[in-house]
C-alpha cells in the first residue's frame, strides 16, 4: 500500500512552508548545516516544518507529531541553528527583502526599542523579580526597524534593568547595522543609556515621553511599531510565558516567529475555500 502523504497542520491554516517560501530559506539552512561524513537523510524542510509547528501551538518536544522527523534530529537541529545563528541570519535576509520591497533601504536608520516583561514556568533557569511590574521572571527586549521589522532580540533575568538590557544590546550590537542613527525608546531607558551610547557608538537616543495628561494606555507616536511587534509575537502560543530553561532558546524562537511572518508577508499562500 503506497505511503500516504504527510497533511499540513493544521489544515486550514498551514503551518508548512510553501515552494516558494522553502526556496526563500533553504540556501541559508543547507549551508548552515553539518559538513563532512555521510550525507544526511534528514528532510531539513520538514525539520523546519516542526519546529515552525512547535512554536505556533507551543507543544513539548515529545508531543511533536510522528509524522516529523525524529524529535532527536529536530532538537538536534533547533539547538545547532541556535547557536551558530541561523535563524537570526534567516530573520535577516527576510527583513532584508520586506524593507526592499516596501522600497526602503535594506539596512534601516531609525529604530525603535522596548521590553516585555513575562513570567517564568517551573522549567527553571535564569530569572528575577520585576520590581516596577510585579513579575518573577524574564524580560524580552525588542529592538525594530520604523515597519516593526525585528533587528534583535535580548532575553535576560526580569531584575536587570531595561538600561542595562538595551546597552548589551544595542552597543554590542549596533556594528551589525551600519546606518543606524536613532533609536527610539521610553522614559524607562532614559538613566543611562544616553551616555553609553554616546561613549561607544554613533548613535542618538532619542526618549518619546508619554503626554502628561494621558491615563491608562494610549498609542504613542514614532514608538507604536514596536508594541505591534510585541503584539505579533505575542500571538504565538509559548509568547504567554517563558518556557524554556535557556533563554537563548527563546530568542531563537522569537526570530523563527518574526521569519514566519516575514516569509508569509513576502511569499503570501494562495488561499482556498475550504470544501465540506
Amino acid at each position: 500500500m503506497p505511503k500516504r502523504e504527510r497533511r499540513s497542520y493544521p489544515t486550514n491554516e498551514p503551518t508548512d512552508l510553501t515552494d516558494a517560501q522553502w526556496a526563500a530559506i533553504e540556501p541559508i539552512v543547507t549551508t548552515s548545516s553539518p559538513k563532512g561524513g555521510r550525507p544526511t537523510e534528514i528532510d531539513l524542510r520538514a525539520i523546519v516544518n516542526a519546529l515552525i509547528y512547535k512554536h505556533r501551538t507551543g507543544c513539548q518536544w515529545r508531543m511533536l507529531p510522528a509524522d516529523f522527523p525524529p524529535i532527536s534530529a529536530v532538537r538536534y537541529y533547533f539547538d545547532k541553528w541556535r547557536r551558530n545563528g541561523t535563524f537570526v541570519r534567516i530573520n535577516d535576509a527576510l527583513r532584508k527583502q520586506a524593507r526592499k520591497a516596501l522600497g526602503r533601504d535594506e539596512e534601516p536608520s531609525v529604530s525603535v526599542l522596548d521590553s516585555q516583561s513575562v513570567k517564568t514556568t517551573e522549567a527553571g533557569g535564569e530569572r528575577g523579580d520585576d520590581g516596577g511590574k510585579k513579575d518573577n521572571g524574564r524580560k524580552r527586549q525588542f529592538w525594530v526597524d520604523t515597519n516593526g521589522f525585528l533587528l534583535r532580540v535580548l532575553v535576560h533575568a526580569a531584575d536587570i534593568s531595561d538600561t542595562e538590557g538595551a546597552e548589551w544590546l544595542a552597543v554590542k550590537r549596533h556594528h551589525r547595522f551600519p546606518r543606524i542613527a536613532e533609536i527610539r525608546v521610553d522614559q524607562g531607558y532614559k538613566a543611562g543609556l544616553e551616555r553609553r551610547l554616546a561613549q561607544h557608538t554613533p548613535i542618538q537616543l532619542t526618549v518619546i515621553e508619554k503626554p502628561p495628561e494621558q491615563k491608562g494606555f494610549a498609542v504613542i507616536p514614532k514608538r507604536w511599531v514596536v508594541e505591534r511587534s510585541i503584539a505579533w509575537a505575542g500571538r504565538k502560543r509559548p509568547a504567554s510565558r517563558e518556557y524554556n530553561r535557556d533563554p537563548e532558546s527563546s530568542e531563537a524562537f522569537i526570530y523563527l516567529g518574526s521569519a514566519t511572518m516575514l516569509l508569509n508577508r513576502l511569499y503570501p499562500r494562495k488561499w482556498f475555500p475550504i470544501m465540506l
